[in-house]
């Protein structure tokens, strides 16, 4: 005669079964949570360094040898450093009093892996004048 239905054994191996493919899709899902949101971070941190770069084209003159600080509100420290590009020339009929300077925004902050550094280059044309120029720290905070 023939039973019919499962035997407590087979139960058991379904079940366990199911337990495990269940926990390797929530693994999974938590993994993609976690990377989700460090692509979100990043894009923020992105954004936050544009506008940065947006408060410097509002800036008329910047020096070339120049520094500016501070920390976003995320937490993310940023450093704004200028150096000269191409120096205005003065040289009789070659001459050119206009300069390109070249700048470097870094943003640092701490991630999984200890503390994380980008930096983001940018270049800026200016045309000379004898005026006197506040520094770029007072300036950037002239804007806020």
């Amino acid at each position: 005669m023939k039973e019919r239905g499962f035997s407590l054994l087979e139960v058991l191996v379904a079940v366990t079964i199911i337990g495990i493919g269940f926990s390797i899709v929530f693994a999974g899902m938590s993994g993609s949570i976690r990377s989700l949101q460090r692509v979100e971070d990043t894009d923020r941190r992105v954004e936050l360094a544009r506008f940065k770069l947006a408060e410097l084209d509002l800036i008329k003159k910047i020096r070339p040898t120049d520094t500016a600080s501070g920390v976003f509100e995320d937490g993310t420290r940023w450093t704004l450093r200028s150096s000269p590009y191409i120096a205005p020339v003065d040289d009789g009929p070659r001459r050119n009093p206009a300069s390109v300077i070249h700048i470097d925004l870094t943003l640092e902050w701490m991630g999984r892996n200890g503390m994380q550094k980008r930096v983001i280059q940018t270049y800026r044309y200016q045309t000379a004048d004898s005026s006197v120029v506040p520094s770029l720290e007072e300036q950037l905070h002239n804007l806020q």
